[in-house]
């Protein structure tokens, strides 16, 4: 599988397509946000497939700094590239169990929300890195190239992983799991689970991070820092 972000070069410089905001765009309820996003060529996933559940944690206070970080953004926007790939994940876990469906709970997140989620966890440096990336070298959702995510039963109800989304500790570190398991304290049902998210993920080409089960990458931040707009 290859893990790239696509590179579109005029006159030798990397970009992307922006998005031409209709009329009927506005008379669709478009927030400030969303259509700072459009004109930044992201895509909002559920335009591609609404069969995609969505539960934007950071635009409620049902996250790990309790208060509400994105204001009016309430959909999950992506890179095109990355919406597309998101999509053939949502095919390829539905073509094998149809009542399941991918849950989002965060696609692009510009860099001046990294920077308050950084400087809001007062945790020590060497423990935040492992959960967050330092805003000084930016996180690729901050090009919509990465996104957070779990499965949902026919019920909505979420897949047992083990742990909350966005919960702190090694608990969530796929790298720990086969160690956890024999440990007792993670189930072969929850080491299931997560291994059917990693498969559906990685065969639709992202790729996983050691410490988080929820999180996955379309490609290198190198590449997404070549080739995609950092949304700022």
């Amino acid at each position: 599988m290859l893990f790239s972000c696509t590179k579109k070069e005029v006159s030798g410089k990397s970009t992307v397509h922006s998005a031409k905001i209709t009329a009927t765009d506005h008379r669709r309820g478009l927030t400030h946000s969303e259509i700072e996003l459009i004109k930044q060529g992201l895509v909002n996933i559920k335009r591609l497939d609404s069969s995609f559940k969505v539960d934007l944690r950071y635009s409620t206070t049902n996250n790990f700094v309790g208060i509400d970080l994105y204001g009016d953004l309430n959909e999950v926007y992506l890179h095109p590239e990355v919406a597309k790939k998101l999509k053939l994940a949502q095919k390829i876990l539905k073509d094998s169990i149809p009542n399941y469906s991918l849950l989002i709970f965060d696609g692009v997140r510009p860099l001046h929300i990294q920077q308050l989620m950084w400087d809001t966890l007062k945790i020590p440096f060497s423990e935040k890195i492992k959960f967050l990336s330092n805003p000084s070298n930016h996180s690729l959702h901050n090009y919509g190239a990465a996104v957070d995510l779990t499965i949902v039963d026919a019920n909505g109800k979420e897949l047992d992983m083990g742990t909350p989304y966005d919960y702190i500790g090694e608990l969530a570190y796929p790298r720990k799991e086969t160690e956890l398991l024999a440990k007792g304290e993670l189930t072969q049902q929850q080491v299931t689970n997560r291994k059917l998210l990693r498969h559906v993920m990685k065969k639709a080409g992202f790729m996983p991070i050691t410490t988080e089960w929820w999180h996955f990458n379309s490609c290198y931040r190198k590449e997404a820092k070549e080739n995609y707009r950092l949304i700022e």
